[in-house]
This record gives C-alpha cells, structure tokens and sequence, in this order.
C-alpha cells in the first residue's frame, strides 16, 4: 500500500486556529482539516506547509513548534502526516482551495468532522495544552 507524506499546519492567531472544509469533490468531501497538502519530492515538510498555507489559504506563516507525525492506514492509503504549530504573519485567510475556512477556538475543534488521521492531534489539542 502506498504511503502518501503531508505537512498540515495548525495556524494560530490571536487565540484562535485556522481550519479549512474540503472541497465537496475531493477526497473525504466536506470534512474539515488543517491547512497543508501532500509533500513534493525534494521538499522539506517545513517549505511544503508554508507553500501549502499560501496556496491554500493566502497566508504567511512561521513554524514555532513541530509535532510529532501521525501514521494512519486508510483502507486505500497509509498517511504520514507532519503537523506544525503556526503563528499567522501575514495576510488574509480566504478559501483560495478549499470550500469555506474558520477561525476557531481550540475547545470548538470537537464540533468539526475531521478525517479519523487527525483524532489524536484534535484530542491532544484540546487536553494537554499543546497551544499554550
């Protein structure tokens, strides 16, 4: 099974986060997620999140904090995702490939459906105070 390798970042800006709905088109339609996308070859998964944060959303960002990745199997794929502490730097966040986009707080993010990759980043987001 192949293994496909994403840099996802958590933004954060004046106590909020940043999160993203899919596209109803794109694979898990509808859910929401972090902004981020699938690593090129050559690229670092620091230069893919920024990249990806620009493209998707139209924001700067600077790394603070690299988590721990996150190894998933779906039943087509196995996901490694690499996932980022954010500070937004500049711009403004508009929905430049995704579908809607909101700022919210931390404790909200168990109102949102996210793929099942990213149960344990949101409960650990939520409990141990990985945002302070």
């Amino acid at each position: 099974m192949a293994q496909i390798n994403v840099a996802i970042g958590i933004v954060r800006h004046q106590g909020r986060l940043l999160i993203c709905r899919r596209r109803p088109q794109d694979s898990l339609g509808g859910y929401w997620e972090f902004p981020g996308g699938k690593i090129e070859p050559g690229e670092s998964p620091e230069a893919c999140v920024v990249r990806e944060i620009r493209e998707e959303v139209g924001l700067e960002v600077r790394l603070t904090h690299e988590l721990s990745p996150i190894d998933y199997a779906y039943a087509e794929r196995v996901v490694r995702i690499h996932p980022f502490l954010c500070e937004r730097v500049a711009g403004d966040a508009r929905p430049l490939e995704a579908d809607d986009l909101r700022w919210v707080l931390p404790a909200e993010l168990a109102g949102y459906r996210f793929p099942p990759a990213n149960d344990g980043l949101i409960r650990d987001l939520m409990t141990h105070g990985v945002l302070s």
